[in-house]
C-alpha cells in the first residue's frame, strides 16, 4: 500500500470497520489505540506490544489484516498525515488530554514563544533587509495568501500601508483570481503566503506572478516544496508554524511581518513620516478613532 495515497482510509477508519473480525489478541491492540490512534506515529511496535499485552508479532499481523504492508508503514502514514497540517488528522493523531490549570497558559506561552524563537533563528538578516528595501521602494506591494495565510496577508497589508501608499492585497473579490494577477506588473513587489493547507493553485499562482516581472517574496513553512528551480521567488523565508497542539502556531510568521513592516518603515524614513503625519491628520478630520 501506498502511505502516500491521500484517498486511502485513515488508521481511525480501518480500525472502527474490522473489529469485528479480529481475534482477542489483535483487540488488545486495538483497544489500547482507541483514543489516540495516531500515537503510532512515534511508537515502535515493541512499545505498542508491551502496553497492549501482545506479542510483536500479533502487533504485525495486525497492521498487515489492516492493509499496510507492515507496521513502519503505517507509522509512516500517520506521519504523513500530521505533516499535512490538516487539523482533524492533527487532533486525532494527538495528545488528547489537557494540561493541568496551573500549566494551561505557562504552557501555551512556552509552546508560541519555542515556535516564535524557531522562526526567527532561520532569518538570515541580509535577506530581510533586502526584502525591508524592495517593499520600501516598490511601485506597488501586493499580499497575497489564502485560507490561514490570509489573515497574514491581510496583517501585512494593514501594518505596511501604515508606512507607504499603494499596498494592496489580491484577494479573489467580484473577480477572477486571474484577472486579480493581471494587474501586476514589473517595478511591483508580491509578498506570498503559504503556510501549509496550501490551495491547489498555488505552485501556478507563484508562476503567475513571476513571470509578470515582479519581484516575489515568499513566507512559507518547512512543508513547502518548490520543484522547479526556474520560478523560485526572489526571497523564500522559512517560518516554523508545527507544534504538538492540533492547531499550527503562526507567532512565527506575524512576528516576521512585524519585522519586515519595522524595517521598511526605516528605509521609506522621511517619506514614512509623511505618509504617517498624513493619515493622522485625516484620522482627525474624519473622526475615526477614540
Amino acid at each position: 500500500m501506498q502511505t502516500g495515497d491521500v484517498d486511502a482510509p485513515t488508521l481511525t477508519e480501518r480500525l472502527s470497520t474490522t473489529y469485528g473480525a479480529l481475534t482477542a489478541s489483535e483487540r488488545k491492540i486495538v483497544d489500547a489505540l482507541r483514543d489516540r490512534p495516531g500515537e503510532i506515529a512515534v511508537m515502535t511496535g515493541k512499545e505498542l506490544a508491551e502496553r497492549s499485552g501482545v506479542s510483536t508479532a500479533t502487533v504485525s499481523r495486525l497492521f498487515q489484516r489492516l492493509g499496510y504492508d507492515s507496521y513502519e508503514a503505517a507509522r509512516r502514514a500517520a506521519r504523513d498525515l500530521r505533516a499535512s497540517g490538516s487539523i482533524f488528522h492533527l487532533f486525532e493523531t494527538g495528545s488528547r488530554d489537557s494540561p493541568e490549570p496551573e500549566r494551561l497558559v505557562a504552557g501555551h506561552l512556552a509552546e508560541e514563544a519555542r515556535a516564535m524563537e524557531a522562526s526567527l533563528s532561520m532569518l538570515d538578516p541580509t535577506t530581510v533587509r533586502e526584502i525591508a528595501a524592495a517593499l520600501a521602494g516598490a511601485r506597488r506591494v501586493w499580499c497575497v495568501g489564502f485560507r490561514n495565510s490570509h489573515v497574514l496577508a491581510e496583517y501585512a497589508a494593514t501594518l505596511l500601508a501604515s508606512v507607504r501608499p499603494d499596498v494592496f492585497v489580491l484577494a479573489h473579490g467580484g473577480r477572477s483570481l486571474a484577472e486579480r494577477v493581471a494587474g501586476i506588473e514589473a517595478g511591483d513587489v508580491v509578498l506570498v503566503f503559504g503556510m501549509r493547507r496550501r490551495m491547489a493553485h498555488f505552485a501556478p499562482l507563484l508562476q503567475a506572478i513571476g513571470e509578470s516581472g515582479a519581484r516575489t517574496a515568499l513566507l512559507a513553512d518547512r512543508s513547502l516544496r518548490l520543484t522547479d528551480q526556474s520560478r523560485r521567488p526572489d526571497w523564500t523565508l522559512i517560518c516554523a508554524i508545527e507544534t504538538e497542539q492540533p492547531i499550527d502556531s503562526f507567532a512565527g510568521p506575524f512576528a516576521i511581518v512585524r519585522l519586515l513592516s519595522l524595517q521598511t518603515l526605516r528605509q521609506r524614513d522621511a517619506a514614512s513620516r509623511e505618509t504617517l503625519e498624513r493619515v493622522e491628520r485625516l484620522h482627525g478630520l474624519l473622526g475615526e478613532l477614540e
